[in-house]
């Protein structure tokens, strides 16, 4: 008898030393966890650029697509739905636990049996008496509809998060190319303004010139002074631009403020690529991450909607337990319980009508919420071929304007060294280069801008630009 209780408690001693290794293996894995997190979350913010601190558009955008918080934030989002998912499966599949307890008991036999014991022999109250279990237990869905629809509503909604993360790569790629675009425009602002301050100056000393030979009067040189000051503070207006354009760019790109960047490809702003489209609009209903986002919610608010209607059907699982029973261990015996079960709810106050029709209102909101995103995305192609059009045409007239605003200042110039007129001549002549050179630059960066709007209308601009 002694051997057979060694052998018992050996048994139980090698079931405990298990347990308790591994609840440490999960308590490691889970810390484990937490670290990668946290070096995948110091990874994410390194705000080292690669390579040169050289950057082209392209460059700005991939670097942008790595390193922007938002996107970080939607990749989480889809973890978060990923982790959601694996919840919703776990309750599908058979849960299995080791329960131990020691517990004391001492019962008022009158008040646990709730009669009067007329027997004199029978105590009033029974302990206490200790009473140990240990063993494993588990339990089983065998068939739950509600769970299964649930689970399959997790996939949908997994896919509705993705599409959701595809949209905040859009929407950062076009912030990006924006800003980089504002940047470039900014730096051609300081290009065109420094050549007029160039001009300026030399007209300033052309007027001096001539007013010591006689030619010119003392109003011409002020109006020539008046004129370089003129130039010189729009100067300084490109360059705060291009500062303010470039704090912007580097916060959406997540890199340090007192980076120092370079570009590349400036004279790339005065391109103008031409967008391939065959049928944008086609392209844009199939493309756009949103309207996918929104077809995944649909579907996920359908299965919720039957999985509710299925809160109406039977439920049949199975559970129960194996475990060594007694008043202390050296005592246990064994002992099991095998259970199978079936729960139909007969009445619940209204409550699952009430989640049938919300359901059901969630479902058509849905429903509507992708009529109206159809239509949004059909006006914003339209609006994006018409302002496409728009800009080219302006672009090509500025060019135009330019050239002739350039003709203009020499032929003043000359007859205004020749003494045939005043400097009034010039100094007009000034103003229309200032208004050409804006307009053009203008006119290239609206250009660059719906190129940009029309890649994002049609649900492609991560591809235009980063794989240009």
């Amino acid at each position: 008898m002694s051997q057979e209780l060694q052998n018992r408690t050996r048994r139980w001693l090698h079931a405990l030393l298990l347990i308790i290794f591994v609840s440490q293996i999960q308590a490691i894995e889970a810390q484990d966890e937490q670290s990668s997190g946290s070096q995948l979350g110091a990874a994410g913010l390194s705000t080292v650029l690669p390579g040169s601190e050289e950057l082209t558009l392209a460059g700005a955008v991939n670097l942008a697509l790595k390193q922007n918080l938002d996107i970080q934030i939607a990749n989480i989002e889809t973890a978060t739905r990923q982790q959601d998912r694996a919840i919703a499966r776990s309750e599908l599949l058979p849960h299995a636990s080791f329960e131990a307890d020691d517990s004391v008991n001492r019962h008022n036999l009158r008040a646990l049996l709730g009669i009067q014991i007329p027997i004199p022999s029978v105590p009033h109250s029974i302990g206490p008496y200790q009473a140990v279990h240990v063993g494993p237990a588990f339990s089983s869905p065998v068939f739950d509809l509600t769970l299964i629809r649930q689970y399959q509503a997790s996939g949908h909604r997994l896919l509705a998060s993705r599409a959701d993360e595809q949209t905040v790569r859009e929407e950062t790629v076009l912030l990006t190319v924006s800003e980089y675009m504002a940047h470039l425009r900014a730096l051609a602002s300081i290009t065109a303004a420094e050549s007029r301050v160039e001009l300026a100056t030399r007209l300033a000393h052309q007027a001096d010139d001539l007013l010591r030979d006689g030619v010119a009067s003392k109003i011409d040189v002020s109006r020539s002074q008046v004129r370089l000051k003129e130039e010189q503070q729009r100067l300084i207006d490109a360059q705060r631009d291009a500062d303010t354009t470039l704090y912007a760019l580097k916060r959406v790109m997540n890199v340090p403020d007192n980076l120092q960047v370079g570009f590349t490809d400036r004279q790339d702003f005065f391109q103008t690529p031409s967008l391939d489209l065959s049928d944008p609009l086609l392209a844009a209903l199939m493309q756009r991450p949103e309207l996918h986002s929104l077809d995944e919610r649909m579907k996920a608010a359908q299965l919720a909607h039957k999985a509710v209607v299925a809160e109406s059907v039977p439920k049949f699982t199975i559970n129960g337990f194996w475990n060594e029973q007694g008043q202390t261990l050296n005592t246990a015996t064994p002992g099991y319980q095998y259970q199978a079960s079936m729960r139909v709810p007969i009445f619940t106050g209204g409550r699952l009508r009430a989640e049938r029709k919300n359901t059901t209102l969630i479902e058509q909101r849905t429903q509507k919420q992708l009529a109206e995103e159809r239509n949004l995305i059909t006006e914003q192609v339209r609006d994006g071929q018409v302002e496409l059009r728009a800009a080219l045409s302006q672009v090509e007239l500025g060019r135009q304007e330019v050239q002739l605003a350039n003709e203009e200042v020499s032929l003043s110039q000359g007859r205004f060294q020749s003494g045939v007129t005043d400097n009034i001549e010039v100094t007009a002549a000034q103003d229309s280069l200032a208004h050409a050179n804006d307009t053009e630059i203008g006119a290239l960066f609206r250009y660059n801008i719906a190129r940009a709007q029309l890649a994002r209308a049609i649900g492609a601009v991560e591809q235009t630009y980063t794989h240009p």
